[in-house]
């Protein structure tokens, strides 16, 4: 497993977000990409607020 960052993205709605930046691990067999419950509390977070200012496309860095 090793440690990069990714981008997420994320729908809700008419609501497009993106998140570049994100800490993650990644399987170097697969690919698949693991988040930190923080990580993914902080991202979840971000995107939320969006969605509650009417983004309907949100591009952004997450800064942890």
């Amino acid at each position: 497993m090793k440690v990069g960052e990714t981008t997420v993205l994320l729908e809700r709605g008419a609501s497009i977000i993106i998140i570049k930046d994100v800490p993650a691990f990644i399987c170097e067999n697969c690919g698949e990409k693991y988040y930190d419950s923080d990580i993914t509390r902080q991202v979840m977070q971000r995107a939320e607020q969006a969605v509650q200012k009417g983004a309907e496309l949100e591009v952004m860095r997450l800064v942890a």
